[in-house]
């Protein structure tokens, strides 16, 4: 073995740490990083809640949980049944009262006190690890990762999975406002006083991105630099870089959840196939000459929001209702999806050149109240969103960063129709390129005749007037 070779074996991996939330849109894009970098012999651990430990460790990483003092919750905390597992004590040393409303200290104004709970055994479980991390790659709403990266000294390098910090500029205020609870500012000294960091004189809620590195999943037209003049005052000055598209299919959660394998094809369900079997269906519905529309609502209202109200996030996206009426922000997950199907069914159920295949996610209830299925149209719990995409003549779409990006990157035009967070943003950039049509205020703005008109364009239809000519959406 020459001394050049018995260097090179000799060289020890190197270990990068990762740490995450286990949400789809904030997951898939590590995953295909984490693979890489193992292929290159790096070793990878990855913190992240018991739900994801599958799809992490066919990544290539090495699972660890998030640790509570009295919990056996693996994850961060967002969920109802999350928060349900603490104790009224842990709450009360928190300075939480007892009886206070979840909507006073959950998530995301949980993500300070969530550091103060899990760094102890964090960073025990760090400085047990086998290698010393080289390096802590993050999602930047964890606080818990940037206060390990600096306790242990080592590069924190957040991924931000949307394009860019000026997305969440709407939130600020709101945000800015949450940070001046108790249950904020408590745990906020805390950690300051323990570990040496104020998390607050450069970041924020949702917003704790790096000094060293900020990866974004974006293209450099697309970026949204921080906007807000406490965004610009609090981390303007950090680094941010454009990393593109990170998406693998062989390294991926389903984009619309988990669930029953039995997909609903119009109102006779006895016909449908397994879900193994929708791309099948696609290509034998385009290769009868059909267009083919994608329909999938991301997997947050379709989930984790599916009963709740959608919330403050949603309140930039509300513009123009009518005096007295709910706005966006009051209404679930469920209502607005619903409004949305409603809105794809009357549209679209009678026209027999289009094939529409429907992702709802988990929910059972999903189709409760509405039509029967029209025939054309194929609804199903989940599927494989970027083979889809790739037999997709359009897509109707929440708007999330990564459908966003997936569909650009295969070049299908789309409906966008955001509800809170990046989306709304996320739809204007859509627009504004020219990739597509945005319903923002989709309470207001999207009906059946408004998304029928748009649909035709995308596909480039015939309507009442003949061809629409060549298709702007696609050039």
């Amino acid at each position: 073995m020459s001394g050049q070779s018995a260097c090179k074996e000799a060289r020890p991996k190197q270990h990068i740490v990762f740490m995450n939330m286990a949400a789809t849109g904030h997951m898939n894009p590590t995953l295909p990083l984490v693979s890489e970098l193992c292929s290159r012999g790096c070793h990878v651990s990855y913190f992240v809640e018991d739900s994801m430990r599958e799809v992490v460790e066919a990544a290539g990483a090495t699972w660890h949980p998030f640790q509570y003092p009295d919990s056996d919750f693996t994850g961060i905390l967002r969920n109802p049944s999350d928060f349900a597992t603490l104790s009224p004590s842990t709450l009360a040393g928190l300075g939480i009262p007892e009886g206070a409303s979840l909507k006073e200290y959950g998530f995301p104004i949980s993500l300070i006190y969530n550091a103060q709970l899990v760094l102890p055994s964090l960073l025990d479980s760090l400085r047990s690890l086998e290698a010393a991390p080289a390096a802590i790659v993050y999602e930047p709403f964890l606080a818990c990762a940037r206060v390990a990266a600096h306790v242990l000294g080592v590069p924190a390098i957040s991924l931000f999975t949307m394009p860019g910090p000026g997305v969440l500029s709407g939130a600020s205020d709101a945000m800015a406002q949450a940070e001046m609870k108790p249950w904020v500012q408590r745990p906020r000294r805390w950690i300051q006083e323990e570990y040496g960091l104020d998390l607050m004189a450069t970041g924020g809620l949702m917003e704790f991105y790096s000094p060293v590195e900020n990866l974004v999943t974006t293209i450099d037209s697309l970026f949204m630099p921080a906007t807000s003049q406490r965004q610009v005052r609090l981390f303007g000055h950090f680094p941010f870089r454009c990393v593109g598209v990170m998406a693998d299919e062989k390294v991926r959660i389903e984009n619309a959840g988990r669930g029953s394998d039995r997909p609903k094809w119009g109102s006779d369900y006895s016909k449908a196939s397994p879900s193994d079997g929708v791309l099948e269906q696609l290509r034998e519905a385009r290769a009868s000459g059909k267009r083919v529309l994608f329909i999938s609502l991301g997997t947050v209202a379709t989930g984790r929001m599916w009963t709740l109200p959608l919330g403050h996030g949603a309140g930039q996206n509300d513009a123009g209702r009518p005096e007295g009426a709910r706005g966006l922000s009051e209404y679930t997950g469920k209502e607005l999806c619903q409004h949305v199907y409603r809105s794809c069914f009357e549209a679209l159920g009678s026209d027999c050149d289009i094939f529409a295949l429907l992702a709802t996610g988990l929910c059972d209830d999903a189709l409760d109240g509405l039509l029967p299925v029209p025939s054309n149209f194929l609804v199903v719990p989940s599927v494989p969103q970027l083979e889809v995409l790739k037999l997709c003549d359009a897509f109707v779409t929440h708007g999330g960063a990564n459908s966003m990006h997936e569909a650009l990157s295969f070049g299908v035009p789309m409906a966008v129709v955001p509800i809170f967070g990046d989306q709304p943003f996320n739809a204007d950039s859509v627009a504004r390129c020219g990739a597509g049509v945005s319903y923002r205020n989709p309470l207001r703005t999207l009906n059946s005749s408004s998304l029928r008109s748009a649909v035709q364009s995308l596909l480039q239809l015939e309507t009442g007037d003949g061809p629409i000519g060549s298709n702007p959406y696609r050039s």
